[in-house]
């Protein structure tokens, strides 16, 4: 099933950055229509999908639509992993991270501040060590602006939660700190959805 780009996307400007035939994508910039600058909001998930210039997936729409929607100061967005294997069931074992992709993904790191931790709950799964390389961030993302979608959950919420299910944008942001208890939030009081950064 294809799915296409939020409509306020601009089709014509959107740039994926693949490596080894494409097995590997190291970043996918999403500017926006309708919105002036360059100020850019850096979303970091799991691992890549084949999304790219034609199609988006699930996770890449709704971003889309809620960083469009909820936080109109980002004029773009650039999609960024923690692996950068193009591997939706995460069975491969070997070639997990592509150099060239991990020096992209260190050079996007320096030259941005603001920062939407999207990789859910955390745990190794078969050859990726979710834990420990979001571990590795915590001195790359020094100094910058983290953030979470703010559920009341003490993890990073990725776009498929159930509380969100790729549809609900009525949640905001809340500050995500990596140095705390291995990236890990204490809960938010029982019904506060977080607040909308500006």
């Amino acid at each position: 099933m294809t799915i296409k780009h939020f409509d306020k996307v601009d089709l014509s400007r959107i740039q994926a950055t693949f490596r080894s035939g494409r097995q590997h994508r190291a970043k996918l910039h999403i500017p926006f229509l309708e919105r002036a600058g360059t100020r850019t909001l850096c979303v970091i998930g799991q691992n890549p999908s084949a999304a790219d210039e034609q199609q988006a997936d699930k996770t890449v729409r709704f971003l889309e639509r809620y960083v469009f929607e909820k936080l109109p100061q980002y004029s773009q967005m650039l999609m960024l992993n923690l692996y950068s294997r193009v591997d939706a069931k995460k069975t491969a074992t070997t070639g997990l991270n592509h150099s060239g992709c991990e020096k992209l993904f260190h050079e996007a790191i320096a030259q941005h501040e603001d920062f939407l931790v999207v990789f859910g709950k955390l745990r190794n799964q078969g050859a990726y060590k979710f834990p420990e390389r979001a571990r590795s961030l915590k001195l790359l993302l020094a100094g910058k602006h983290i953030y979470r979608l703010g559920l009341p959950v003490n993890f990073a919420p990725h776009p498929g939660n159930r509380a969100i299910l790729y549809n609900n944008t009525d949640i905001g942001l809340v500050k995500y700190d990596l140095a705390e208890d291995n990236g890990v939030l204490q809960k938010l009081p029982k019904g506060d959805k977080g607040t909308h950064i500006r």
